[in-house]
């Protein structure tokens, strides 16, 4: 179970693709709930995958309202539930039929519950001392992708042997270092201007990815280095925001928002990038899953040393780690990759052997036994 599904674009949305693909590979039938958006409600089987597509009532603090959920869940013959975080809603109906129906349930943990407003973060405290608690423990295991995150989470820290470190993982085949970037660099103009690649939503939800945090550091390089390109790959309400942000920091020049790319493309644009950037701002970010598809495609990433992000980037070696919300500490990051196309290349080429340790083919196959695991034991 999962708050949305592809065509929806989100982390947890590529998680839940992937895993389902990988582990139907291994000769598994997987059900996928989830709310319809930016599809008709319905259900669609493709082969041993069906996609049950809910109607959405509304959202609550981002998560999708489905009010059919409870009666899916109890109608499913299935031997096990997997439900993902953060979706209140979504883990606890499923806790709730989990208990009702003897089925075992196992959560996979993404990140806390992002503190979007100020006022957000009361309600966030309360729904974790008050509300977590009761849906959290029927859980028989609870996925965190990176143990980093797993102790530094106040809730994960908070549970002990329940929890489990699972990683993200990529399709090394679709993400590699020989993915055809010509005609990329071609329609953007890149020729030979050093590129930097920022991939993610552009909405409110997102602003911990820190975009206005690297339109500020690029343009501290760019003052020194104007050859410096910035392309931003994805879409949302804050585009024009931040559109506004990069011509009042005048880096017309330097800047590209190409918006959403279709998934066979964007393979694409990391190999025709020298590097990926993820500025993320606070622990929002459990993991970073364009970290492992820059680095599948030979490319290293700079990255803040918060969250999850310092079990995936190893600062020097398939990346470089930087203090969070630092423009100045960003813009020198970049400069020493620009000024050091040698160590760039190594880095990219250590990132692509770690990526190919996290091929989703072995995460489900890890994944795989904590289900055993779980099933030998309920």
């Amino acid at each position: 179970m999962n708050s949305f599904f592809p065509p929806w674009r989100g982390g947890a949305e590529t998680y839940t693709y992937n895993l389902a693909q990988a582990l139907l590979a291994r000769g598994h039938e997987i059900t996928v709930v989830c709310a319809s958006d930016p599809l008709p409600p319905g259900e669609n089987r493709q082969g041993f995958l069906t996609i049950k597509r809910l109607p959405m009532l509304t959202k609550l603090y981002g998560t999708p309202i489905t009010p059919t959920l409870l009666d899916e869940l109890r109608k499913l013959d299935v031997d096990l539930f997997h439900a993902n975080f953060p979706s209140p809603y979504g883990a606890s109906i499923t806790a709730a039929v989990s208990i009702f129906r003897r089925i075992p349930a196992v959560l996979t943990w993404h990140n806390d519950l992002p503190t979007v407003t100020s006022g957000a973060r009361f309600l966030i405290e309360a729904h974790n001392r008050l509300v977590l608690p009761f849906y959290i423990r029927p859980y028989r295991k609870i996925i965190s992708t990176t143990s980093t995150y797993a102790h530094n989470s106040p809730v994960l820290n908070r549970l002990g042997e329940l929890v489990t470190v699972i990683p993200n993982g990529v399709d090394c085949k679709r993400f590699h270092p020989q993915a055809e970037a010509s005609e990329v660099r071609t329609q953007l103009r890149l020729k030979d201007r050093f590129t930097l690649l920022f991939v993610g939503a552009l909405t409110k939800w997102h602003r911990y990815k820190g975009l206005d945090i690297l339109l500020e550091a690029v343009k501290i390089v760019a003052g020194a280095h104007p050859n410096l390109m910035l392309v931003i790959v994805g879409d949302g309400n804050l585009k024009d925001t931040y559109i506004s942000l990069s011509k009042q920091l005048d880096l017309k020049d330097n800047t590209k928002f190409v918006g959403n790319v279709p998934d066979e493309d964007i393979s694409k644009y990391y190999v025709a990038a020298d590097v990926l950037v993820l500025p993320s701002k606070d622990m929002s970010e459990g993991f970073g899953l364009t970290l492992l598809e820059a680095n599948a495609s030979g490319k290293p990433a700079i990255a803040s040393n918060v969250g999850g992000i310092p079990s995936v980037i190893k600062d020097g070696y398939n990346g470089m780690l930087v203090p969070p919300n630092d423009p100045r500490s960003l813009a020198d990051a970049i400069m020493r990759l620009r000024e050091k196309p040698d160590e760039c290349r190594e880095m990219g080429g250590n990132g692509r052997r770690f990526a190919e340790l996290h091929d989703w083919s072995i995460i489900a196959s890890k994944t795989e036994t904590l289900y055993e695991d779980v099933l030998s034991r309920f």
